[in-house]
Parts: C-alpha cells; structure tokens; sequence
C-alpha cells in the first residue's frame, strides 16, 4: 500500500513538471528562468510563460510591435533582448511592471520616434541599447525615469542634435555611443559638443562621431571643432525660441490690430452722435401763464385820472 502512494505521488509529480515544462513555446527552450527564442521566426511575444522568467531572448525574429503590458506577468525579468527583429512601434504601457529589468537591447530594429513616458517603469535599467534604427529625435524627458542607467547606445540612427538636458537625467552615465548620426554641426550643437568635452571619458568611438552637415565640415569629428567656432553664436536662438519669438510677434500684431479697430470703431461712434445731435431742431416750447399771473403781471392800459 505504501509503494502504491509512492508511485501515485511520483506520477503527479511528474505530471506537474510536464505540465510547467509545457509552458515554454514548442519552437523555444527554455531552462530555469531563460527562454531562449533566438530566430526562431516569432511574429509576437511569447505568452504565459513562468512567472519567474528572468532572461528573455527574442532577438533575430520577426516581432513588428510591442503592446500594451506585453511583459507585465513577467515582473522578475532582468534581461530582455528584442534586437533584430522589424519593431516600427512600441506602445507607453509595453514595458509596465519591470522594475527589475536591468538590460534591454531594442538595437536593429525600425524605430523612429518613441513616446516620452515609454521608459517610465524602467527605473532601474542599467543599459539601453537604441542602436541601428531610424530615430531622429529624442524628448527631452524621456530618459528622465532612468536614473540608474550607466550604459547608453543611439549609434547609427537619424539623430542631427541631441539636447544635453536628456544627458542631465543621467548621474550613473559612464558609456555613450553617438556614431553614425548625421550631426548638423553649427551653433545649435555648441552645448553637446561642451558636454562631450566636460564627458570625453564617457564617449565612446569618438573618432567615428562625425558631422553631417555644414557641407565643409562633412566627415569631420565633433570632438576636434575648436570652441572658438562658436563665438558667432553669441545671440542664436534655437527653432523653439524663434517660434516663440515669432508666435509673440503676431499676437502683439493682431492685438494692436483689434485695438485698433475698437478704439476708431468707438471715435467714429461718438463722433456720429455729436453730429445727429447738432443736426437735431431744437424747439423752444412756449411758457404758460397762469391765470392770476396774467392779471398781476400782465400789461396794463394805463388808466388816466380827472
């Protein structure tokens, strides 16, 4: 009877371990805490995986989007590699419930904008690897949440400038790649190119991050412009602050306009009554006299005494 127990508590046990081991996708394998999906031609995120899934390899696949909470049941992961897949777009909640991810690899993707609050629950990621896609710009809160990040790649993309407010919001900063953009070098690049001075042993491949533009300074790498190329730039003004200026100018412009029109609008009224009331008759009316003030006040006929 003992040894019949034994084998049924045998038989379920590997009954249970069957079935946790079903849950890692047929086309993957899976140990404890990995799933290693490298190329296997997935479209999507694998679902229902082990709660306590740290490692995720879904590089090399053919994954176009994240989702809303696509990894939210996974609140243990600490490496995620989505490199070389064709991802156009990631949703703001598709990184939600990681606050333990350390590593994420979105390189080699079709990146071109991100939504500022996407890296929001990524509070302790220590490296961010945005290398090989199309983004041509950054917001300047976006990397604000990631505190704790000491490695950042943006090499190769669409980027022309980069605001060094978003390089602010990273204290623990030691790695940063910025080759392989085409960097528009004239006055609006003077505050990156000071940071990347006051930073150089953070910058990595300095020799390859190059400028695109001016035509004259095509090639040329950022960090050998001599400081005094910007003394021109004295009184520039960035796009924002010329929109600014611009968009006061003609509000000022249409306000003087409007007050304008009211106040001739107002003289030519006034003016208008003071003319109908100079044109207007004026009728003296008659005064009326009383009776007995006829008789005591009226003319008399002098009365002539014998």
């Amino acid at each position: 009877m003992k040894g019949f127990l034994e084998l049924i508590v045998c038989m379920a046990l590997t009954g249970l371990s069957s079935q946790q081991k079903s849950r890692c996708p047929d086309i993957c394998s899976c140990s404890t805490g990995v799933v290693d999906c490298y190329g296997r031609g997935l479209h999507f995120i694998p679902e229902d995986l082990e709660s306590d899934t740290h490692t995720m390899l879904l590089a090399y696949n053919k994954i176009i989007s994240l989702k809303t909470l696509s990894f939210y049941k996974y609140p243990y992961l600490r490496h995620l590699e989505l490199h070389n897949n064709i991802i156009c777009a990631i949703n703001p909640q598709a990184f939600k419930n990681l606050h333990n991810l350390r590593y994420l690899d979105l390189s080699g993707n079709m990146l071109t904008t991100l939504k500022p609050e996407v890296f929001k629950p990524l509070s302790n990621l220590k490296t961010l690897n945005l290398g090989n896609n199309r983004i041509a710009g950054l917001h300047a809160n976006i990397l604000e949440p990631l505190g704790n990040l000491t490695a950042l790649y943006l090499h190769n993309n669409a980027l022309t400038s980069l605001g060094i407010d978003i390089l602010c919001h990273l204290p623990a900063l030691t790695k940063l790649r910025l080759d392989g953009n085409p960097w528009v070098c004239t006055c609006q690049i003077q505050y990156l190119l000071s940071w990347m001075m006051d930073n150089a042993q953070k910058i990595y491949e300095k020799e390859r991050t190059l400028c695109g533009v001016p035509k004259y300074l095509n090639q040329y790498p950022i960090m050998e412009i001599e400081s005094g190329s910007f003394d021109h730039c004295q009184h520039f003004f960035t796009l924002y602050e010329y929109l600014y200026f611009l968009l006061i100018g003609m509000a000022l412009f249409l306000s003087s306009i409007i007050l304008c029109l009211v106040t001739g609008s107002l003289i030519v009224f006034y003016e208008r009554l003071l003319i109908k009331a100079q044109r207007k008759p004026h009728v003296y009316k008659k005064k009326t006299i009383r009776k007995r003030e006829s008789i005591m006040n009226g003319h008399h006929i002098p009365v002539c005494r014998i």
